[in-house]
């Protein structure tokens, strides 16, 4: 609640149970003034009444249920606990309530100042049978009860509030009774803080109207002064000068309390000064004091500073004179080493300790040496009668001539080593040769370009550069194995190892050969007389004749004019399996590589199907694998 000047009892909620068509509600107010808006019969009247019901401790309601609405009307306080509404087009009345039932109204009011809550109410237990009523009125501290007056079925009955009351609250913190008249009075006098039992109920009766139909003059006497004889103008000047009177006193006393506040403040500073003097003065005279001991300590240190330098003046004095009587002992002493032939003694030491110095390090040659020549035990080439000798070397036991056969052993095995080492790097150096053109092909391939000979290369490159710019139009110029595949990878290796270096045969399409081979006529003889080009364009129009079961049934090829080329290369060469299928052709070879031709029987060149070996992709896979054991065996040699 809003705290004001002057404290007051501010109606701060309603709780109704029961109470015409309103089942259960609790209305809350705002701080200030309250409105109730609503068209009519929304219910405006009917939480008037109840309010009225509980202020004026009145359950009759003659005289001013339904005065908010209408003076006319004829409500009773049944019709609004069994909440009587008109129903159909005849208005025909009708209950919403027709079994027994208790009705609960509370008030709560809120002391403005303190924030404390109490509470006025009524509850009725109404029978419906007789449409007879009981009443009991209340009062306690607190505001409106958290069950709102209910119980988990119903509103609260008489007999249910009173257990609850007296079971919850202390004696003096709540009141109940049946009584209009003694509630009212009690109501007026305690509760709300000394209301007139007269006056009140007729005016908030003339207030609830919303209707002034009354005369100020009037009003006033009425309900204001006692006096019959006032004087509205006076009474407005006295209120316009006391409402003036007032402001000043309100500010003089604003101003009472800023001077007061100020007077405050300057005694509080008053008191912090003389304590902050207070406090400067302690620490000035602990200043003097620390000042004062620093001095006799400082005083002191002299003193003894000065007792000190004394002393070592004595010492002094004391040293000299005992070291003059050394520096005279010395000299005598020395004389007398003089004559005792000391510096010859001195000399012959000298010479004893460079032998001894000498000896030891012939002695840590010796062991270096020994140490040394015990690695040439270790080795196979060293013959016994130098590891005899060695040992000698380790004993000390070793004769010049021993030493001499054994110097000549030595130099032999070393110029022996050098030789083998010498091969050895020679021999390694080609496996690193082996070993970086084998990675350089691999790379190649794993790339997917087989590893021709460097001239095939070059020749199909150049071929391919002047056929184009001869042509006007590029003009692809393909190895032969590069258009082959196999059929059957059984007979790869016959067919690579009996094609041998015809599969590097250069292929042009048969309308460039001619071209082709004109500008093949111009070109390097040396570099490219092992390079063959294919007469694509005249073997494309020959009529192959094919020995059945030959190896060319074993190579496809998709252009017409390879496929024809094959099959005059080993279109007559006969598939066999034995030695009596290869006796009974005229040529013939087996998947393996033997060859029979001529009457002879011969194996194929290997390397024309290992290393040489170019025809379909497996022909890359193949390489690969085997390139890769020859690293192996590369680095395996390297090793060892």
């Amino acid at each position: 609640m809003t705290k004001t000047k002057q404290p007051f009892l501010a109606l701060s909620k309603i709780c109704l149970n029961n109470w015409h068509y309103i089942d259960q509600k609790i209305l809350s107010f705002n701080d200030g003034i309250n409105f109730f808006t609503g068209h009519s019969g929304s219910g405006k009247s009917t939480v008037i009444d109840a309010m009225q019901i509980v202020l004026y401790a009145n359950t009759d309601g003659r005289g001013f249920f339904n005065k908010a609405a209408a003076d006319d009307s004829d409500r009773n306080l049944i019709e609004y606990l069994r909440g009587m509404v008109a129903v159909g087009e005849k208005d025909e009345v009708t209950y919403l309530r027709n079994k027994n039932f208790s009705t609960t109204i509370v008030l709560e009011f809120t002391q403005t100042e303190s924030d404390e809550k109490e509470c006025l109410g009524v509850v009725f237990d109404v029978d419906t049978a007789r449409n007879d009523t009981s009443r009991l009125f209340f009062w306690h501290k607190g505001g409106i009860l958290e069950n709102a007056y209910r119980t988990e079925e119903h509103a609260m009955t008489i007999s249910e509030l009173r257990k609850y009351m007296q079971k919850n609250f202390k004696k003096e913190d709540f009141y109940f009774g049946t009584s209009n008249e003694r509630f009212r009075k009690q109501m007026y006098d305690i509760y709300l803080g000394g209301l007139d039992m007269e006056k009140f109920p007729r005016l908030f009766k003339r207030a609830i109207p919303f209707k002034m139909n009354i005369k100020l003059e009037d009003f006033v006497k009425e309900y204001i002064c006692m006096e019959q004889d006032i004087h509205i103008e006076d009474m407005q000047e006295s209120v316009m000068q006391y409402g003036r009177m007032r402001q000043r006193i309100e500010d003089t006393l604003k101003e009472a309390k800023s001077l007061e506040e100020i007077k405050e403040s300057f005694v509080k500073f008053k008191t912090k000064k003389e304590e902050q003097d207070y406090c400067q003065y302690r620490m000035n005279k602990l200043d003097v004091l620390k000042l004062k001991t620093d001095i006799h300590l400082l005083q002191q240190k002299i003193e003894d500073g000065e007792k000190d330098l004394k002393t070592q003046e004595e010492n002094e004095t004391v040293l000299e004179k005992k070291l003059e009587k050394l520096a005279k002992e010395y000299d005598a002493l020395v004389a007398q080493i003089a004559g005792s032939g000391y510096d010859q003694i001195a000399t012959r030491k000298k010479d004893v300790q460079e032998l001894l110095g000498q000896l030891n390090h012939s002695v840590q040659r010796w062991e270096q040496t020994s140490k040394d020549l015990k690695k040439w035990c270790d080795l196979d080439i060293t013959p016994n009668q130098a590891i005899w000798d060695i040992e000698k070397f380790e004993q000390g036991d070793i004769t010049e001539d021993d030493l001499n056969r054994l110097k000549h052993t030595l130099d032999i095995l070393r110029k022996e080593t050098e030789e083998e080492r010498q091969d050895n790097a020679s021999a390694l150096r080609t496996l690193k040769k082996q070993e970086k053109s084998i990675s350089d092909e691999l790379k190649e391939l794993k790339k997917g370009n087989k590893a021709y000979p460097k001239e095939v290369l070059d020749a199909r490159y150049e071929l391919q550069m002047k056929l184009s710019e001869k042509c006007g139009d590029f003009v692809k110029v393909n190895v032969l194995a590069d258009l082959l595949d196999m059929k059957d990878e059984r007979w790869h290796k016959a067919v690579e190892g009996y094609l041998g270096s015809n599969k590097l045969t250069l292929i042009v399409e048969p309308k460039y050969v001619k071209d082709a081979m004109e500008i093949y006529r111009d070109m390097d003889q040396k570099k490219y007389w092992r390079i063959s080009i294919a007469d694509t364009q005249k073997i494309d129009k020959q009529d192959m004749k094919v020995e059945e079961n030959a190896l060319s049934e074993e190579v496809l090829a998709e252009q017409s004019y390879v496929k024809k080329l094959i099959e005059s290369l080993i279109g007559r060469v006969i598939k066999c399996e034995t030695i009596d299928e290869l006796r009974n052709c005229r040529t013939g070879i087996t998947p393996d590589g033997m060859l029979y031709k001529n009457f002879q029987l011969k194996r194929l060149d290997p390397k024309q199907y290992t290393r040489n070996s170019y025809i379909g992709d497996n022909s890359l896979r193949h390489r690969i694998k085997e390139l890769e054991k020859e690293k192996d065996k590369i680095f395996d040699k390297k090793i060892h």
